[in-house]
């Protein structure tokens, strides 16, 4: 689906491009500083840029335009205003913008028109918006939960973007004990969240969830009555989940007992890393393998999947190497069995990644993170914009 950028103030202006589009292009907002919108750049690698013309209080239109053919040269600019304004379609055609949507077209004309412009730009490698990993477990009690909030915390201790932990597990609420957030006014479920899809911008992205004030990390939970997520479609919680792909650069998933297969499914066709935890035993593994199983019947190839024993413990006779083989998974890691001070940390309100740099289940924590740090930082020596933003701010 092309990515439109739509940089804006006005809030009429973004409802009524985002009811012409629908579901045609996943339509993200930013009405900030230029700083702001070089970043968004960076987070979205939009297909196709809509600037808006028509008279608010803001940035001069023109020279964003300006500032974006330097920052992106290859990406596309559509104007947007009102076409009785001689002026606003003069300045716009000046600074180099594609096309003039009128805010008077029909929804038909504004989806030609955008078409017709991403028809003939020029095809460019796009780069990944935020980095998706996924955390699974074939029954509760396996520590998902804690592996999600120290993958989460380590990410946001080692700088590398914006954290989100999507803390969909059972028991409800688990993240939010073990990862203590600000109880503030105004924050969201994911349901209130899915519900305000085409109002959700910048903005909403910093105020909408709850923090963690230690590590910066947010934290979004399913509602307290799971019967909720009935009044929600799939489709409007897909589009959502892959909207914020571009406000945060590292989203882990907590999804250990979520029992809706087809959203677990396709959350896993999106996800960057899937991460399948299960204890060193045999009702263990037959119970992740029936997991495996049901996921591969919808189309989910378990090759793609990495194994997490934990805990793991040497003198077991069924080892890590021999699980993965029965469960067909490729890459095993294995998580010492630090249940006592994983207790007491929780206990303590802390997190183990934390407060001891150095124990066992850190720095394991630590080596599966290495092993995804190529991807979490785009290593793959392509240019892109990315590389181009880095750029930009040291000058």
């Amino acid at each position: 689906m092309p990515r439109i950028l739509f940089i804006s103030g006005s809030d009429a202006n973004w409802l009524w491009l985002s009811d012409a589009l629908g579901d045609r292009f996943m339509l993200v907002r930013e009405s900030g500083s230029f700083s702001e919108i070089t970043k968004r750049v960076g987070l979205v690698s939009p297909s196709l840029a809509v600037v808006d013309y028509s008279p608010q209080v803001g940035l001069d239109p023109s020279l964003v335009v300006k500032e974006l053919r330097e920052l992106a040269p290859d990406l596309p600019v559509v104007a947007l205003g009102s076409k009785t304004s001689t002026e606003s379609v003069v300045n716009a055609l000046r600074s180099g913008v594609r096309d003039f949507l009128g805010l008077d077209s029909s929804a038909g004309e504004a989806v030609k028109i955008l078409s017709a412009v991403l028809e003939k730009a020029p095809q460019t490698q796009q780069e990944s918006k935020g980095y998706v990993m996924v955390v699974l477990g074939g029954r509760q009690g396996v520590g998902s939960t804690t592996l999600a909030v120290n993958l989460a915390a380590q990410l946001a201790r080692r700088g590398d973007g914006e954290t989100l932990l999507l803390d969909f597990g059972l028991p409800l609420g688990d993240g939010l004990i073990h990862l203590p957030a600000e109880d503030k006014q105004g924050a969201m479920d994911f349901v209130e969240c899915v519900r305000n899809l085409k109002r959700f911008d910048a903005t909403l992205a910093k105020t909408a969830f709850r923090k963690n004030v230690q590590t910066g990390v947010a934290i979004l939970s399913l509602p307290r009555n799971l019967a909720d997520l009935r009044d929600i479609s799939a489709s409007d919680a897909l589009k959502f989940l892959n909207l914020i792909k571009s406000f945060f650069q590292n989203i882990v998933i907590d999804l250990c007992g979520f029992s809706n297969l087809e959203f677990v499914a396709s959350l896993l066709r999106s996800a960057d890393s899937t991460l399948v935890l299960t204890p060193q035993s045999v009702p263990g593994v037959v119970t992740t393998a029936e997991l495996i199983k049901s996921l591969n019947d919808k189309g989910i190839a378990s090759r793609t999947f990495e194994l997490v024993i934990a805990p793991h413990q040497k003198e077991v006779a069924l080892d890590a190497d021999s699980i993965a083989r029965k469960l067909g998974i490729e890459k095993v890691h294995t998580l010492p069995d630090r249940r006592t001070t994983l207790i007491n940390a929780v206990n303590g309100g802390q997190v183990v990644s934390l407060t001891d740099s150095k124990d066992p289940y850190t720095k394991a924590v630590s080596a599966l993170l290495d092993k995804r740090i190529s991807h979490l930082k785009g290593g793959d020596g392509t240019e892109g914009i990315a590389s181009t933003l880095k750029k930009w701010f040291k000058k």
